[in-house]
Parts: C-alpha cells; sequence; structure tokens
C-alpha cells in the first residue's frame, strides 16, 4: 500500500494492488466477432485457453470505514470469480476485455470506498500442437484437443481502468 498527500486536495491518496495472480482458464473462453484488420494476427475462437498474469491498483476515495485487507482478499476474490465462475458448472466468457469489465464492476459495487481500479492482463497463448505430420499420433482427420503448448506470439496486453465519478478527486480551479 502507497499513501501519499494529494497536492490539490492536501488529503491522504491510498494506492494498493496485487501483482503476479496467475489466471488459466481452460475452457467456455472464447475471442470472436472482433474487427480484422491487416494487423490482425488472431483468427476468432469459439473455445480456447485463457492465461494472464495480473496485475492490478486501486486508489480510496475516502478512508473512512475500509479493511484493507478484506478490500485486497475482495478484489482478488472478484477477478477469479469473473474468469472462473461458479465451481460447478464455470462461466463463458465472450473475451477477456469483457470479463475484465464485469470484474471490475464487482469489485467497486463491492468496496464503496473505491474510486477506481486498474487491471493489466498480459496474453499468455496456448495453442493446439500440430500431429498432423506423426501419423502414429494423429487420429485421422480429428484436431487435437488436448494437448497444447505455450507461445509468446502473438501477443497483447489488455489494460482497462474502471472509476466511479461520485469518489473521484476532480480539482477545480
Amino acid at each position: 500500500m502507497i499513501l501519499t498527500l494529494s497536492l490539490i486536495t492536501g488529503l491522504p491518496d491510498i494506492e494498493s494492488g496485487l501483482k503476479g495472480l496467475r489466471v488459466i482458464k481452460t475452457t467456455q473462453s472464447a475471442f470472436e466477432h472482433f474487427i480484422h484488420d491487416e494487423f490482425s494476427s488472431l483468427p476468432d475462437l469459439q473455445d480456447r485457453i485463457f492465461s494472464t498474469i495480473v496485475y492490478s491498483r486501486w486508489n480510496y476515495g475516502t478512508t473512512l470505514g475500509v479493511d484493507y485487507d478484506h478490500a485486497w482478499n475482495t478484489v482478488r476474490d472478484c477477478i477469479l470469480d469473473a474468469f472462473a465462475g461458479p465451481p460447478e458448472t464455470g462461466i463463458f466468457s465472450p473475451s477477456v476485455q469483457n470479463t475484465l469489465y464485469l470484474a471490475q464492476k464487482k469489485v467497486l459495487e463491492e468496496i464503496p470506498q473505491m474510486s477506481k481500479i486498474e487491471v493489466r492482463l498480459p496474453n499468455k497463448h496456448y495453442f493446439p500442437v500440430d500431429f498432423s505430420s506423426f501419423s502414429k499420433v494423429a487420429k485421422g482427420d480429428q484436431p487435437n484437443n488436448e494437448v497444447f503448448t505455450p507461445v509468446d506470439k502473438p501477443a497483447g496486453n489488455i489494460t482497462a481502468i474502471l472509476g466511479r465519478k461520485s469518489l473521484l478527486m476532480t480539482p477545480k480551479l
């Protein structure tokens, strides 16, 4: 946690965060119906492995009634719940961006003192291994849906900041 005094208001500015939270979702994760242009390198996928290492930081608009340990655990749990869903059924993720927004929205609903939350999610892609040249391993024309390899390309870094107007401090001249 970082505590500084705002130069504008003189009030405490408290920032907290988490980093290094590894998330992997092996089913019910899609990425499709996005804009394709000359810079697109990913195909539409209806079911894919999603993996990332979460970095998040957040600020409080007030210090009244804040339980910082509870808030940290709530942020972690909201992120994991948004991606995983209930243990019995899971939850479908149409895109990482959509699921990220839902996680941030849930955090702000659960912690009224929080003014904003930023989350960064670098893509950690996994692609099916192509066994087509190994006749003893390949099963006819059936695609491989069991063995995946992590790759560093294509890569992306998804960042989103969600805040609440009522607690954001805006300078007035």
